[in-house]
Parts: structure tokens; sequence; C-alpha cells
């Protein structure tokens, strides 16, 4: 995948990000909004990831990740990362 497609693909996968994170409540507008300081509950965590698992796999994106990259580009860039490579760290990895 060249660098081109790759910044496509994350902007396309942070506006997704944004939305998904509208439809839970979450007022976050572009990338350098923050799941959590938006308000993000565990139960928001489950629900993203629930979405994330929908949209892009099971292997797309953890819980873990999202404690760790919680800025919506930092998600965009962890799903892309691990669908691109189809690996999610561990918690152990951490």
């Amino acid at each position: 995948m060249s660098q081109t497609s790759d910044q496509g693909g994350q902007a396309a996968i942070e506006r997704w990000v944004v939305d998904v994170c509208a439809q839970l409540g979450l007022p976050v507008a572009d990338g350098d909004d923050d799941f959590f300081e938006a308000g993000g509950t565990s139960l928001a965590v489950v629900r993203l990831v629930a979405r994330v698992e929908e949209e892009f796999g099971e292997e797309a994106f953890s819980p873990e990740e999202l404690i760790e990259e919680s800025t919506v580009r930092q998600i965009a860039a962890a799903i892309l990362r691990n669908i691109t490579t189809g690996t999610v760290p561990s918690a152990a990895e951490h």
C-alpha cells in the first residue's frame, strides 16, 4: 500500500470513527479529539470496539489499544495498521 493510499485510508477511517463516536453520543469532530475527554466510558469502549469488529473484522482493534491510543487519529491509525498487518497487539505487549 502506498503512502498516499495509507493517508486516504487513514482519513476515511477517521471520518468513520467520528461518525461512530457521534452515534455513541460523544462530541468528537476531528482527528485530535480524544475519546475519553469527550466522555467515553467503559460501555462506550465496548460499543466502539464492537462496531470496529463489525466493520473491519475481529482483529482490527482492541480495548487495550484504546486505552493507549485514544484520539480519533490514533484509533484510526491503529485500525489501519491492524487491518494491514492482520494482528492486534495483546495486552501483554502494551
